[in-house]
């Protein structure tokens, strides 16, 4: 037995609430992200628009039994799919009750922010989610000229083919912009036609 204040005593005790620890833990599944190519980015999500966030209310979701946030964003222009009038997103995540919950890759939206949205069909809860994560979130910036322009950034969203959307190659791994109306268009382009077997 060692005596107590022994360094080695120490270190056992350290090492048992360690085993504790991770017993009493619960397990969680890991997760991979899929990496997606623009063409196939837009291939397979049911919806693609141009959204503004109009509201962002994080909550205990009983449910779920975790903390999730509750972003409802106004369509503003419908590229794929029938998003109607409104699309709310319930995604896990935020701050509830004093307790604050973090998820990496779950994006989060700021009330008044505009993205261009590429969503999966919704889930077992009744929400979509962002294809890909982060990567079916494009952010809508105001550029000095006043004109919408969307943020792409080489590895964090899925560049379209063409010069115009590849970053210059003195800067490949910053940020740049393009404008939202090209941007859209290229989006209407790369969507697969409706096929005609029945």
């Amino acid at each position: 037995m060692f005596p107590h204040g022994c360094p080695m005593s120490d270190l056992i005790r350290s090492a048992f609430a360690i085993a504790v620890l991770a017993i009493c833990v619960p397990k969680t599944e890991a997760t991979t992200v899929e990496r997606f190519g623009f063409d196939s980015l837009c291939d397979r999500a049911e919806t693609i628009a141009h959204v503004q966030c109009v509201s962002r209310t994080s909550f205990k979701d009983d449910g779920r039994g975790e903390i999730v946030t509750r972003h409802r964003f106004r369509v503003i222009v419908p590229v794929k799919g029938n998003p109607g009038d409104e699309i709310v997103l319930t995604l896990p995540g935020g701050t509830a009750d004093g307790r604050r919950l973090y998820i990496p890759g779950i994006p989060e939206f700021g009330v008044d922010e505009e993205v261009v949205l590429f969503l999966t069909a919704p889930d077992k809860h009744g929400s979509p989610w962002p294809m890909g994560l982060g990567q079916g979130c494009y952010r809508v910036i105001e550029a000095q000229d006043g004109h919408a322009q969307v943020r792409l950034q080489q590895g964090a969203t899925p560049l379209p083919a063409g010069a115009l959307f590849k970053p210059a190659l003195n800067r490949p791994s910053r940020p740049f912009n393009v404008p939202l109306q090209l941007f859209i268009h290229q989006i209407r382009l790369t969507i697969p036609e409706p096929s005609d077997e029945r």
